[in-house]
């Protein structure tokens, strides 16, 4: 009776964020808190606000209906203004209630800069729209403040003088940089000195100059007041200019110096006097698409960069080089797995593969050649090796010292990867119509399932395999020598398509979940089901994993939830709601208590399981 009553409960722990949206050919601007340690930016969704120097210490922001495309901090730092493809923009609170102080519709469009004015009164949007490409209103009441006209096309980039007289300085894809004076704002002067799109226009901190960048590779300077044209760093550098669009700039704390990010995948320090440069980071020796620097960002704490896989990029800009990379994922989270308390992996549609620090909060990126399309499932082999399995049929293995793929131990089965288990040096990997055991990268056996297959788990002793069909149907198949004996009774309990399978670590019992959202435990090895159904999700299950201890089940769905069923006790669970924004696709466990969990949110998520 006591332990009917008892209040189970889902804590956060620890949140892995996503990083930030990219675009190829378009500029991402960062943004970041007065103090400098703490970055600002967009990543679907969401707004995240990170620390540099500890990656783990994360917050977000989900409150925008549609995907959020630019993110400036206040001045003072108390303040976040967002906007939003809607053309949405949002101001609220930068502390743990996330208060919101003001909605308003800005613009008919994307909204694709934001600035805020010295004194944090005012804020400036632009993008895109149908009868205006951009807004000046006070930041509390949303109330108009002159207009940004001038513009035959949208305005890319915005920026704020930060010391009166105030002024507002924009780059439209019409290859105009525009002033505005004010308040009231009012045009003043247009100048067409860039060729191509002007993607960033900055402030110096004393607001003495104002810089702009454009795909041209123009290096532009600006008087601060008046808006005149007084240097051309581009010219000036010559042939150690960069070679590409360039798509970000920012000043260095003291205003002497520029740094520029480009799309030839280097970055750029500059000095604001002279017009020299004084040095080129680049961002790897054979440096990729991926590579392209797309964002930068320069504060008394840290310059950071931005490539175009979405990575951020810490740089010591004295040194010329890149310190370390925060690394994460910017779609889907489609498969994770856990290798002990204290380390993950896991991977997105996107083919990106990660390795976490589980308690620092870093991760290293798997690189080289794999399959093509979405990783379906990871399993950590013995000898450091990571197994990953392709949509396309393809099961790659990553040695995980030097963090790369080993192409020759590559394999390609018979068709589409629909699941992968792990037990020792043993995997289980189902396509369509097949399951095969994989041995120390070699295929050892095969059997056809004879129903189409979508999932398949291997017991922990490698002798008994589980394939989960379209129909319901759970099919058996025992591992003996050389071959897999499929068994004549399968598992029927389920009604729907079969989304997830799960042997405890005991290899005691097997959990299945399907699309009908009702969950089954079986006992081994007669397949007696423990108990009628468990049905607390609200749309399809996606996913489904054991404690390391046996005693609990944890699922995702799409429906946005994380359920924990005990076995002891089935009648106790936990039903934790919105734990990511559009869904739960992917779900481990770090230790007995602490369940893993991965969205299309692209975020990995901890949390604490109290019962």
């Amino acid at each position: 009776a006591l332990r009917s009553k008892m209040v189970a409960t889902l804590v956060p722990r620890a949140l892995y964020a996503a990083t930030p949206a990219t675009t190829r050919g378009e500029g991402s601007q960062l943004s970041s808190t007065p103090s400098g340690d703490r970055i600002a930016y967009v990543s679907g969704k969401l707004v995240i606000i990170r620390s540099v120097t500890n990656p783990i210490d994360a917050t977000l922001y989900n409150e925008h209906s549609s995907a959020v495309t630019a993110v400036r901090v206040s001045p003072s730092g108390q303040w976040v203004a967002s906007g939003d493809s809607h053309g949405t923009v949002r101001v609220w609170a930068n502390q743990a209630e996330q208060t919101l102080k003001l909605e308003t519709v800005a613009l008919g469009g994307k909204v694709l800069d934001i600035a805020w004015s010295g004194d944090g009164q005012r804020l400036c949007a632009v993008g895109e729209g149908r009868e205006a490409f951009g807004k000046v209103f006070t930041w509390d009441s949303g109330n108009t403040l002159g207009g940004i006209d001038g513009h035959s096309k949208r305005i890319i980039t915005c920026a704020f003088r930060p010391e009166r007289p105030f002024r507002i300085a924009t780059g439209s894809d019409d290859l105009s940089v525009n002033w505005y004076e004010g308040p009231p704002f009012k045009f003043k002067a247009s100048n067409r000195e860039h060729t191509r799109y002007p993607n960033c226009v900055r402030f110096s901190g004393n607001g003495a100059q104002l810089v702009s960048v454009g795909s041209d590779s123009k290096v532009l300077l600006y008087d601060g007041k008046e808006g005149t044209v007084a240097a051309e760093l581009h010219a000036a550098a010559g042939k150690d200019g960069h070679s590409g669009a360039i798509f970000s700039v920012a000043w260095s704390p003291d205003n002497k110096q520029l740094l520029t990010a480009s799309a030839d995948k280097t970055l750029k320090v500059w000095d604001a006097g002279s017009g020299r440069v004084l040095r080129t980071i680049s961002i790897a020796d054979k440096p990729e698409v991926s590579d392209m620097q797309v964002g930068c960002l320069w504060t008394a704490r840290a310059a950071c960069s931005l490539s175009l896989s979405g990575r951020i990029n810490l740089l010591d800009v004295d040194a010329g080089r890149v310190q370390s990379s925060l690394m994460g994922h910017n779609k889907t989270v489609g498969a994770l797995v856990a290798d002990g308390p204290s380390r993950f992996a896991s991977a997105s549609f996107d083919g990106s593969v990660c390795v976490w620090d589980a308690v620092r909060g870093t991760a290293r990126s798997v690189e080289g050649k794999r399959g093509e399309g979405g990783i379906t499932a990871l399993a950590f082999l013995p000898g450091d090796v990571l197994a990953l399995s392709n949509l396309d049929g393809h099961v790659s293995f990553a040695d995980l010292k030097p963090m790369t793929i080993n192409p020759a131990a590559t394999l390609k089965l018979d068709g589409n990867c629909k699941g992968m288990s792990s037990a020792g040096d043993k995997l289980a990997v189902t396509t369509d119509k097949t399951v095969s055991i994989i041995v120390g990268g070699a295929v050892r056996v095969s059997a056809a399932t004879g129903a189409a297959a979508t999932s398949v788990a291997l017991d922990p002793a490698g002798a008994l395999v589980a394939v989960g069909t379209e129909s319901g149907d759970i099919l058996l198949f025992d591992v003996a020598g050389s071959a897999l004996k499929k068994r004549s009774d399968p598992l029927k309990k389920h009604t729907a398509e079969i989304t997830g399978l799960a042997f405890a670590p005991s290899g005691a019992h097997l959990a299945s979940c399907d699309a009908a959202r009702k969950v089954h435990a079986w006992e081994l090895p007669g397949g007696r089901p423990l108990s009628t159904s468990w049905v607390s999700h609200r749309a399809r299950i996606t996913c489904i994993a054991w404690s390391p201890n046996g005693e609990h089940v944890a699922t995702g769905g799409v429906d946005c939830s994380i359920c924990v069923w005990s076995i002891r006790t089935p009648d106790v669970n936990i039903n934790h709601r919105l734990c990511h924004d559009l869904g739960v696709s992917a779900i481990s466990w770090l230790d007995e208590s602490t369940v893993l969990s991965g969205g299309q949110d692209a975020c990995v998520k901890a949390w604490m399981a109290r019962f």
